[in-house]
């Protein structure tokens, strides 16, 4: 797993974050975004398992600028909150069922082009009716296959939001087989993309 402050034992994730999305690290008395890269004092934390990891990094996503376009249509756009319904279940879903081998072209593009439709999103002067868009026919149709267990479905709809996205805003930009071999698929998926750490 990579060196972040979210995967380190100083960093206490046990508290929850501030509302800056940061929490408490044990080493420097300050704090930190569990998405930081850490410091020289890291030491990993044997026991925490890849969910709270996973959690924490969610949640200072949702707290900072973030280069998540899902949260960013979602909770910014649309005023739902970081713990609604639909985020919730494609969290479950890239944690539980897309961490595959299968599918880690899918994370690994969702933190690479990720933060440029984040960005696209952030600057459109109709960055609202697209996020309306976008919700109704692709967002809430996903989560409703998902929530039938339709998951091929579920997928195949997801990489159409996606082309539609990247379509709409002239995004040409595609992962590259040498970024997937070398992120942390363990922290993918999160619209920020991490490599792994080499010893």
């Amino acid at each position: 797993m990579s060196k972040i402050c979210g995967s380190c034992t100083y960093l206490d994730l046990d508290y929850g974050g501030n509302c800056y999305g940061k929490y408490y690290c044990n080493k420097k008395y300050d704090r930190h975004l569990a998405t930081d890269t850490a410091c020289s004092s890291y030491t990993k934390a044997y026991s925490r398992d890849s969910s709270t990891i996973n959690n924490a990094i969610d949640f200072s996503n949702s707290k900072t600028s973030s280069s998540c376009y899902i949260t960013t249509l979602l909770c910014n756009l649309l005023n739902l909150s970081d713990s609604n319904h639909y985020i919730n279940t494609l969290r479950n879903f890239r944690n539980k069922y897309l961490k595959n081998s299968e599918y880690n072209n899918l994370l690994v593009e969702y933190d690479v082009v990720g933060p440029i439709i984040c960005k696209h999103l952030e600057n459109d002067k109709q960055n609202r009716l697209v996020a309306a868009k976008i919700f109704y026919n692709y967002i809430s149709p996903i989560v409703s296959l998902i929530d039938d267990k339709m998951y091929k479905d579920a997928i195949i709809r997801y990489i159409m939001m996606v082309e539609k996205l990247k379509a709409f805003y002239g995004i040409d930009r595609c992962v590259t087989n040498l970024e997937i071999e070398e992120c942390d698929i363990n922290l993918a998926g999160h619209g920020r993309y991490i490599k792994k750490y080499k010893y």
